[in-house]
Parts: C-alpha cells; structure tokens; sequence
C-alpha cells in the first residue's frame, strides 16, 4: 500500500541541529501548496514559519502534524531559486532553512505602494557619443552575440585600469534589453551604486533600479516586485542583488570580480561571483567577469578554456597609463624616516599644489595609532573582548577595537603597572598621516575617506562629490579609494606603504597586494594631463609590488600560480575551514581535537588534508574562543562524509561550529 504524500518544510530556524526537512500533512481546506509557499506549523511547543519545498512520503513510524496555515496568496520562491537554495546548501555545506532565509524577498508594505507609471520597455538607449577603440568592439562583439543567441558563455574582461570597460558594460546591457531579458550589473560595495547609477540611467533611463540593504522597506518590495514581473530591465547592486527575481535574465556583469567584497564574510559563506554563475547556466545567459586585477581563480577558469579571455591593454586615445616611481624606505634619510611620507613624495606632493592638480593618498589602516603602550613596562593596551590592540583615533580622543567596537577612553595611568608616565603612540593610522599633511601643507584643502569617515547615510557620495568638484585638493583613503572612482583632476597617487597587506596571515595576501596597488594606481592620469604613482615600501623585490609597479601582470599570475600549486590552494585544491569557538577556551581546544581526528578518519582514503586545529589568527573574538581545522585537497567528492561528521559534532550546544568553503580573510 502507497505511502501517505506529505510537504516537506524547510522549517525557519537558524540552528544547524535543525537543518533537514520535516514532513506535514495538508489539511483540505489549504489544499496542496506551491513549492516556495511559506508556512505555519506547530514544533514542539510553539508555532514556527516555514517554507514548502517539495513533497514526499515520510518514513515509517514518524508522528505527522499539520499546517496550520499559510502567508501571502503567492510563493515566496520560484523554481529556479529553489533550485539555487539546494545547490548552495549543498555547495557550502548550510542548513537549507537559513539560505531559504537569506534569499526571502522583501517584507510587502502594509500600507498601499499606490499606482505608480511603469517604465517604457520600448524605451531606446541614448546614442553613444563616441567612437569605441578596436579592443572595445572586440570584445563587444564576442559577448553581444552569446547574448543575442540566448547561450551561456562566461567572459573574462581583463582590461587595464581606464581602458573603457563600463563603455562594454552599456552596449552588452543594451544587447541584452533588445532580445527582451534582463540585465544584473553588479558592484563591491554599496557606496558605487550612485554614481553607476547615474551613469546607467542616463543610457536607460526608468528601466533601471537599485538594490541594497539601505534601501527603505516599501522600496526595496517595489524594486522586488519589479524585477520578478519583469517590469524593471537592469538592476545595479552589491553581492545581495544576486538573489533578485530576475524573470527573464540574459546578461550578468560582475564589476571588480576580484574584490573580496563579493564573498560573504558571515554565514551563510557564500560567495556572489559563484551564485551568478550558477544563474547564468540556469538563465542561459552570458557573464561578464571584469577587473583590471582578475583573481586568480577566473584568470585560470580561462587559461583553462572555461570563460573567454577578452584583453584590453591599452586606454583611449589621449589617455596613457600613469609613470610608476618605487620608493624603498629602508634607503630613506634617517631624519626622514619618523615621517610617514618620503622627501620624493612630498617634493611631488607641492608641485602638484602649485599646478593646482590632485592627489590621492592611500594607506589601508584606520584610526591614529595601531599600538598604545607603556614605555616604563612595555605593556600594550588591549581590547577585553578580543585578542588585539586597541586603536587609537585621534579625533574621538579614544581607543577603539575593529573587531568588536568597544570603546575605552585613553587611560592617564598605565593599566598594568600603574605608571604615571604619558602612554606612548606606535605605528601609523591614517589619522597621523592627516595631522601630518595638514601640518606639511597648511594651504592644502584634504579630506580624508576611510570607515570613520562615512558612518552617515551619504557621507561617501558627499566627500567624493566634492573631491569630483575640485573641492579638496587632497583625498587620503583607505581601500575604498581604489574602487572605480574617475577623477580627471588626478595626476599623483602615492601609496604610503605598499607592504601592509602582505603581512596578513592570509594565502592570498600576495594577490591582494597587487589588486591593491594595481587598482590604487589607476586612479592617476585618467584626465588629459599624465599621472604619476609614488609606491612607498621596505620590499621593493616582492614579486607581488614588482608586478603591479611595472605592470608585469603575466609574470605575477605566473609566479603566484606556482606557489599556489605547488601547496594544492585554490583554483588548484578546494580548502575548506572548520572553525570552532565558544567561551571556555579549553574546552574548544578538545572539541577541534576530536572533530580533526574524526575528519582524519573518515577521509583517510580520500586525496585531503586535514590541518590543525589551530588557533585563528585572531584567537578571542567578543569573548569567544577560536581554533579551526583546515580541509585541503578534492573536497568536492567528499562532501557528504564531510557533513556527515559535522551533524554528529553540531550537537555540543556549547561549541559553535562555522563551515566556510573557499575562505577568503582570516
């Protein structure tokens, strides 16, 4: 006799313990849903959402209850994106139920959105005003005819800095548009969005929308419902517009496909570049992956023949790329080197101010001082909550941790040996550097751009914008200076210390040093003027500094490809990293053991590592402990062993496990 047919719910819970499906009974008044349709059911004790996923016959013997009731009069979900969430499930090794969660549209309004006039899908696209360089039409021409026969192709848009590649961007969106699909174009972060915004709309007007976080709730449903009925054509956005309804997509373009932004650095792990490529299989669609930096991972998917090459090495006609000066501080004047600027940079620095020209600085290090100690004990000042230094910034007077963002104030006594002596300030944050051009160049206007900097809800388009206005004459950042900013009036970047990332506990710290300074050096000479780019660094022989100042893109890919080879790292090796933590530091320490031993066990006839475990670079984070266990080698045949021994370990509710697979950070 058949089996009772029961919906299986994908219950909505954040607990890993609580990861599989579970079977209900439909009563007759609801009558059998459409999978995606979210829920209500009884668990244990009390009411939970939940979203049907498919449907099934339970096994023997398990006590069935029934739905209670339903939400909304449509599913929450489409097929296709059903289909992601099980992928990504699979893929990253997370509870269905939370990725479910993550991908969930918009909460509807209560109030009425009101009528409002839908964009004309006729709407033509503003004639371009220029004549595209050979290596623009090149590659326009390749990807335009993947998108106009509706296949999936995946291009590798490697193009110098100002080369031209948001000119393709426009011309394969309005390729896309004129077979009838959509367009996702998206960015690192959300502070790129007004200015390609701008950029996109003044090319396809109402067509086009915005999607982030930030967005207010009725906007961020209108935007929704707007894509999932195919009434808006292009939408811009960070990793998280990956998820959009899209009805009909033909054409992804991933700006900046290197920046680390892309990968989520909270569960679940995912990574967007990934997603969208799974999406432009299912779309049949065509991926733009562009960067002046590609990753390592898309520059190997095509030297391996799985995307398409597309070069341009070269910037449009009147527009060369910037001279590269290398400073090595070790050979600096010893009354110069308390400075954070070289003589060399400070000497380009006033001719620029004279010729009433721009400079952008950058030096990836918030706050004034990374160290606070006692020079009578040697005791450095750290966080309570974290394993790290507390940060001294200037402006607020205070000492602050990037991990947690507690907030101490500047102690008059030395907290371990109770000295009286004034607390010393080590190290160089972005703060010095401020008082220190202000104080070299009193006549300059700076303004400085950086995490403290844009707290506020439009603080970063207001600095830039005002920068783009000639405004300021000094822009000194962080990384967010790197990102795709076009400021003609640019014709000298100086990067104050090329070497800090390279000190990170992190395999690919060479990479994003040359991503870096590469991406960083392009911001010179995009006007009609030439540019110049001071690098300042103690290892003017690494391979990764050498490549970006002398523009050896080949030779960097090469050498990094070798090492990463030769230890099985990712594209070569799948690396997956186990981490553990909780309060009682030993009692951590034990559960890594036997989860290391057990993975050993289980994979001892498969071609992986297991690493560790060992403490993360960071040991206490918020007051957690943490130690993790690597996974190296072909993970991908393994994936159901691996998850097998992680049900058995989720169990300790006092020792919280985290999967990432394909780390990025430390």
């Amino acid at each position: 006799m058949m089996g009772e047919e029961c919906a299986e719910v994908v219950v909505r819970i954040s607990h890993p313990r609580l990861s599989h499906i579970f079977h209900y009974r439909i009563p007759t008044e609801i009558g059998k849903l459409l999978p995606g349709t979210r829920v209500t059911v009884p668990f244990g004790r009390r009411t939970v959402e939940g979203w049907v996923v498919g449907y099934s016959e339970p096994e023997p013997g398990i006590s069935l209850r029934e739905i209670i009731g339903i939400s909304g009069s449509e599913p929450e979900f489409t097929e296709e994106l059903l289909q992601l969430a099980r992928w990504m499930a699979g893929y990253y090794l997370h509870p269905l139920g939370e990725i479910l969660d993550l991908i969930s549209p918009p909460g509807k309004p209560k109030r009425p959105l009101g009528v409002s006039p839908l964009p004309d899908a006729s709407a033509e696209a503003q004639a371009p005003k220029f004549v595209l360089t050979a290596e623009q039409q090149g590659a326009l021409e390749m990807i335009t005819k993947t998108v106009r026969d509706r296949e999936y192709g995946s291009f590798l848009l490697y193009g110098v800095t100002g080369s031209g590649k948001t000119e393709v961007y426009l011309r394969t969106v309005e390729a896309a548009l004129a077979t009838g699909c959509q367009a996702l174009y998206l960015i690192p972060e959300i502070a790129l969005t007004p200015q390609m915004n701008k950029i996109f709309q003044e090319r396809f007007g109402e067509l086009v929308a915005v999607w982030h976080y930030r967005l207010a709730g009725r906007e961020r449903y209108r935007t929704w419902e707007g894509i999932r009925k195919g009434e808006l054509r292009v939408l811009i956005g960070p990793r998280s517009a990956v998820f959009a309804p899209f009805c009909r997509l033909g054409l992804i373009i991933i700006d900046e496909e290197h920046d680390p932004a892309y990968k989520q650095q909270n569960k679940p792990y995912y990574h967007a570049r990934q997603v969208a490529l799974w999406r432009a299989r299912y779309h049949r669609a065509a991926v733009i992956l562009g960067s002046a930096t590609p990753s390592l991972e898309s520059y190997a998917s095509a030297v391996w023949g799985k995307a398409k090459l597309l070069s341009m090495t070269k910037r449009p006609a009147g527009r060369c790329l910037p001279q590269v000066k290398i400073i090595d501080l070790r050979r600096e004047q010893p009354g110069r080197r308390a400075s954070s600027l070289s003589g060399y940079l400070i000497e380009q620095i006033k001719a620029r101010l004279q010729r009433e020209e721009q400079v952008i600085l950058f030096l990836n290090r918030r706050g004034f001082a990374p160290l606070v100690y006692c020079s009578v004990c040697g005791n450095v000042i750290k966080c309570s909550n974290c394993s790290i230094s507390l940060i001294y910034h200037r402006q607020t007077g205070d000492l602050r941790c990037h991990y947690c963002n507690v907030i101490r104030p500047l102690p008059g006594l030395c907290p371990s040996c109770g000295s009286s002596k004034k607390l010393s300030l080590l190290g160089v944050g972005i703060q010095r550097v401020e008082k220190e051009i202000s104080d070299l160049f009193p006549e300059a206007r700076v303004v400085r751009l950086d995490f403290d900097t844009t707290r506020r809800k439009g603080d970063f388009k207001r600095i830039l914008g005002s920068f783009a206005q000639r405004k300021f004459d000094i822009l000194l950042g962080t990384q967010m200076v790197a990102k795709g900013h076009d400021f003609p009036g640019v014709t000298l970047v100086g990067v104050l210390n090329a070497d800090l990332s390279l000190n990170l506990p992190d395999f690919r710290a060479a990479e994003h040093t040359f991503q870096l300074l590469t991406q960083v050096s392009g911001r010179a000479g995009r006007g009609a003027r030439p540019g110049e780019v001071v690098v300042q660094t103690i290892n003017p022989d690494h391979y990764s500094i050498r490549a970006a100042c002398r523009r050896g893109d080949e030779s960097f890919y090469r050498e990094e490809a070798e090492r990463r080879r030769e230890l099985e790292y990712p594209p070569f090796g799948d690396l997956i990293r186990l981490r553990l933590s909780g309060r009682d530091e030993k009692g951590v320490l034990h559960y890594a053991e036997q989860l290391a031993g057990e993975m050993r066990q289980r994979l001892s006839s498969a071609h992986i590592a297991v690493l560790g475990p060992a403490p993360a670079p960071v040991l206490r984070v918020k007051g957690y402990y943490r130690y993790q266990v690597m996974l190296k080698g072909n993970c991908r045949g393994e994936r159901s062993q691996i998850e097998a021994c992680l049900a058995a370990y989720r169990q300790n509710n006092s020792v919280i496990i985290s999967v990432e697979v394909d780390p990025f950070g430390f």
